[in-house]
């Protein structure tokens, strides 16, 4: 019997990644960029929570937002330590 739908093709493994970091990435500009994204994700769960108040499943995603909230300001914690300057010193 021949099939009506054919198989779908087959995908293949995208061959570079979705995103890399640089190798000579200065660490206070990948925690300045960590620590937006981290905010980022905050905000965006925030305004989730906050239009889907009291229905099922938003005690995980206020577990979610407490522990985004604690790494970004882990991520401030230690950018405080670098000088406000974010790029690359002189060699």
């Amino acid at each position: 019997m021949k099939k009506h739908v054919p198989d779908p093709p087959h995908r293949k493994s995208p061959r570079t990644p979705f995103f890399t970091v640089q190798s000579d990435m200065y660490p206070p500009d990948a925690l300045a960029h960590a620590s937006e994204l981290l905010r980022g994700v905050a905000e965006t769960i925030d305004e989730h929570c906050r239009a889907r108040a009291g229905e099922p499943g938003m005690g995980m995603l206020g577990n979610a937002m407490h522990a985004t909230e604690i790494a970004h300001e882990l991520v401030e914690h230690v950018l405080a330590f670098f000088p406000r300057e974010q790029s690359k010193p002189e060699e």
